[in-house]
């Protein structure tokens, strides 16, 4: 409701992650964004974005990066009696802290401050809970405990991990246990979830086959790899099943929760293969998993047969 929003701190993923989840409330309100650079917003264009509502049109949120490097935007506070007289809304965004100058007159017209700084130590765990929400991936308290001694408190690679367990594990389902967590953290150090993906999407099947073996040579988890591929299988299934329904990639990204560059990866692969062909890879490897958990023998056997059921058939 205030017309005047100051988004400022010293973290960049803080800010980022605070400007988009914004931008996404303010788009499924039906508003109009317009975004400036500092150094390019004007007496002239700030006298534009906070005086130009209309009755007809839908309400416009204009956004400033890099606020506080503007020219002009000193004394356009300075001359400004009182937030009404911001029309429309205004969002200055700053790296870092806003200069006192400019701090002394924000909160002389009240304006609405958002602090996006890293969280301390302590907080780490609050963090990592929200985040995961997200991701449909509710952690127990141990297993968060778990994650995080295996990430640190980095905020940017809690994130990154996050979305690698979004490929490795079911989400959606109840509370994910230590136990259930604890055979992917060491794989979760690299980036082969993706690449695998990557590589079936794009037909890479001698790559995977040979990405699968070095995996396996250097010790990883088999059940962790078989995870990757289950994983595989569903996201294929549900993008199509999804295009079949009429729905489109943006839709599918919203309701899957899958990047957009994701399911757009997906759509040329999974247009040359019917849904028998991935619900019987999903088989093999859902009878994988019963097989490796009690006799862990014929680990490349059964990844090898999983690949070779996803290649195409002459």
């Amino acid at each position: 409701k205030n017309p005047l929003i100051i988004i400022k701190g010293g973290s960049d993923f803080m800010l980022n992650l605070t400007h988009n989840a914004l931008k996404a409330h303010w788009r499924g309100n039906g508003w109009a964004i317009e975004r400036i650079e500092g150094l390019t917003f004007t007496a002239e264009r700030f006298l534009q974005a906070t005086s130009t509502r209309s009755m007809f049109e839908p309400q416009q949120m204009t956004l400033v990066t890099q606020a506080f490097a503007s020219p002009d935007l000193y004394d356009c506070l300075k001359k400004l009696g009182a937030l009404k007289q911001i029309q429309p809304s205004l969002c200055l965004m700053q790296g870092g802290e806003v200069p006192a100058k400019f701090q002394k007159e924000l909160n002389r017209l009240g304006s609405f401050t958002i602090a996006c700084d890293e969280p301390a130590p302590w907080e780490a765990k609050d963090f990592l809970m929200d985040r995961s929400r997200v991701y449909k991936l509710p952690l127990s308290a141990e297993a968060s405990s778990l994650f995080l001694d295996a990430t640190g408190a980095d905020l940017i690679k809690i994130e990154n991990e996050l979305r690698k367990l979004a490929l490795i594990l079911e989400t959606g389902k109840g509370p994910i246990a230590a136990d259930a967590l604890r055979p992917h953290l060491d794989f979760l150090r690299e980036d082969n979830a993706f690449k695998v993906d990557q590589l079936l999407c794009q037909e890479g099947y001698a790559q995977a086959l040979l990405l699968l073996k070095g995996l396996l040579d250097r010790g990883e988890s088999s059940l962790a790899i078989l995870a990757i591929l289950a994983m595989h299988c569903r996201k294929a299934l549900q993008i199509q099943a999804g295009m079949k329904a009429g729905n489109t990639p943006a839709d599918l990204s919203r309701e899957l929760r899958l990047p957009l560059s994701v399911v757009q990866n997906y759509l040329p692969y999974i247009r040359k293969r019917s849904a028998v062909t991935f619900q019987k890879a999903l088989n093999l490897c859902h009878e994988a998993d019963r097989r490796l958990k009690s006799i862990r023998h014929g680990e490349e056997i059964w990844l090898d047969r999983i690949i070779w059921e996803l290649m195409p058939k002459v």
